[in-house]
């Protein structure tokens, strides 16, 4: 099985024309630029033997960075990342990711008609109830991820809590049997009432500890 790849969309529109100078600071080389379309333009990078491909929307100044340990550099160089643009690869084939590229510009480039409102109540202890609450546009957003998280075992969605302030909902798909995997007996659980549960942090792991592709776009 190809392991998937990952894509952030980044917002260009506001960036400083100092880039040259942020990948002499940041020791990052472009090692191809390559015009694919009148529209398009493909160009890899270096940072310590690490590529990073990226592919730039010239009218929609929309730059697509293939995500790893070195994103936020990227996001320093180039503008803010846009949540709700995330775009997973099996194929590498510019034929192939150029139109999963377009579809997404064309859902979500121009912004939602309705802001994603998305609650998450969780339990306070054992046995307590919780509850999920959102608007349409935010529960379809959660369940497109649920569906990425099942195929490519992570996913994110970018809503707003009432008072309009946003926050990244990550979700992981955890492998294998519940009962002999041992992520699933090491994970911290999820209650939050501190008087009924305290975390034992020798014993226990952070759950955003287990983020593979998201844990380098951690604002944490």
């Amino acid at each position: 099985m190809i392991d998937p790849v990952l894509f952030v969309a980044i917002d260009t529109s506001l960036s400083i024309s100092v880039n040259m100078e942020k990948r002499e600071q940041f020791s990052i080389k472009r090692m191809q630029y390559e015009e694919v379309s009148p529209t398009v333009i493909f160009a890899c990078y270096e940072k310590k033997e690490t590529l990073i491909r990226t592919y730039f929307f010239k009218e929609h100044l929309i730059l697509f960075v293939e995500v790893t340990s070195y994103i936020q550099l990227f996001e320093e160089m180039f503008g803010k990342c846009i949540t709700e643009m995330d775009v997973w690869a099996t194929d590498m084939t510019p034929d192939i990711l150029i139109p999963n590229f377009e579809k997404v510009i064309a859902e979500k480039g121009q912004g939602y008609t309705e802001s994603p409102y998305f609650h998450i109540y969780g339990q306070r202890y054992w046995h307590d109830d919780a509850m999920i609450i959102g608007n349409k546009t935010a529960l379809k957003e959660l369940r497109d991820a649920i569906d990425n998280a099942l195929q490519y075992g992570e996913a994110r969605i970018g809503p707003l809590s009432r008072d309009g302030e946003g926050y990244n909902l990550f979700i992981s798909c955890m492998p294998g049997e519940t009962e002999n995997n041992e992520d699933w007996k090491q994970i911290r659980l999820p209650y939050h009432d501190r008087e009924m549960y305290e975390p034992d942090d020798d014993n226990e792991v952070d759950p955003f500890d287990y983020l593979k592709f998201y844990k380098s776009l951690l604002s944490r």
